[in-house]
């Protein structure tokens, strides 16, 4: 039996999402013991992004990835001496792995990569939002102050599209957005409860996510989870849990060098045409996806194989 450490609280975004899917998936491991009890007899602590607990015990970190931005480069110096420190490192998809290395100069000794995952079971509990027609499609993010979720290419590229699929856009918006686009067959449906992301989710056929750097997006292993074949840009980590379901679209290149603030704030700038023909090519899709590896029990499975190693 290991006896590993884990926090339950801290953190926000996708580490915390993560966390709070991983963590009760290895509690129900016949070979894990967890406790948040950084003073209990541990053996070996799972780390998020960085260790902020103050034992000399071995632990094995989980990395998103690192800050690409200039202003934002000393942010990863922690991160990198976390990493360095420990037994090993895991990473959400090759892309975060690479660019880790790339952007911290510093290439771990012990590394896996081990995509994010979702409990199917519950998944498969939630019903459809029979509100939400079939072959709607479904985008979804935190869209204020983020231009490289890209969320005016996304509308321009669906209305250039003029296809009478609607557009369900979930999470906080402006509202000069809403006033500018409304009775287009855009629905704004503002911040919902994982559960309700679900059931819009799995009552729609296609997901557009066109993060421009993005490690291993939670929101899109909830929408293949759900059945969604996905839109995606070329660059990060996205295209390897997309597959064969759904559409990747070349739009970026990128050579690991940071980038300004301004060239990050001109992130939301895709040709419509391009997002458009995406689309088309995304619509053409019939088959739902059907993902068995994305269940959190395989992904904890996974952790607990790396685990095994240190005790």
């Amino acid at each position: 039996m290991i006896k590993l450490l884990c926090e339950k609280s801290g953190w926000r975004g996708g580490p915390k999402m993560f966390r709070d899917r991983i963590r009760p998936a290895l509690k129900k491991s016949s070979d894990i013991s967890v406790t948040a009890d950084e003073k209990s007899n541990f053996d070996l602590e799972l780390v998020f992004i960085r260790k902020k607990s103050k034992h000399n015990k071995p632990f094995v970190i989980r990395l998103d990835g690192v800050y690409y931005k200039k202003k934002h480069l000393h942010h990863n110096n922690p991160i990198r001496n976390s990493a360095k420190k420990a037994k090993h490192v895991i990473f959400q998809s090759e892309f975060s792995a690479d660019m880790f290395r790339r952007i911290t100069k510093y290439s771990p000794k012990a590394s896996t990569v081990i995509y994010n995952g979702i409990d199917l079971k519950k998944v498969a509990k939630i019903p459809p939002d029979i509100n939400v027609p079939p072959g709607s499609i479904v985008a979804c993010s935190q869209w204020k102050r983020r231009p490289n979720k890209r969320p005016i290419s996304i509308i321009k590229g669906y209305l250039e599209a003029g296809i009478s699929n609607p557009l369900f856009i979930i999470g906080k918006t402006h509202s000069e957005w809403r006033a500018e686009y409304r009775n287009k067959n855009i629905y704004f449906v503002g911040e919902r409860k994982t559960s309700e992301i679900i059931s819009i989710m799995k009552a729609c056929s296609y997901q557009i996510h066109l993060c421009h750097i993005d490690s291993c997006p939670n929101v899109v292993v909830e929408g293949l989870a759900c059945g969604l074949n996905v839109l995606c840009s070329n660059l990060g980590g996205t295209k390897e849990l997309v597959k064969d379901n759904g559409v990747i679209l070349d739009v970026d290149r990128w050579n690991f060098k940071p980038i300004s603030t301004d060239s990050f704030n001109g992130l939301d700038n895709l040709d419509p045409k391009v997002v458009a023909q995406g689309i088309h090519d995304l619509i053409k899709i019939k088959k739902r996806a059907i993902r068995p590896d994305l269940d959190i029990k395989l992904v904890a499975n996974k952790y607990v194989d790396v685990f095994r190693r240190y005790v």
